[in-house]
């Protein structure tokens, strides 16, 4: 799936109760200071949607850097739309 802010890359693993979510960002997006950040931010969503996530799937997100100028609500609820659209919530 893809939006303005993320790409999320989504695999079905069955037999595998807890779903796992990896954050990549490249060298391109900017520098440690800036992919630190996008990787602090991810982080943070999943923690606050794991408790309600389906288990079997294996996720991979990669940030965008327009992560940085929009509010983190907008990236919330885009976050939530997206994991309820692939089914993990």
């Amino acid at each position: 799936m893809r939006n303005p802010f993320f790409t999320l890359l989504v695999s079905r693993v069955p037999n595998h109760d807890p779903s796992r979510i990896g954050i990549v960002v490249g060298r391109r997006v900017g520098k440690a200071v800036t992919r630190n950040r996008l990787k602090r931010i991810f982080r943070e969503l999943v923690r606050e949607s794991q408790s309600g996530m389906a288990g079997g799937f294996h996720c991979i997100v990669y940030p965008k850097i327009m992560v940085l100028g929009a509010k983190y609500q907008k990236i919330g609820e885009i976050w939530k739309n997206t994991l309820a659209k692939v089914g993990l919530l």
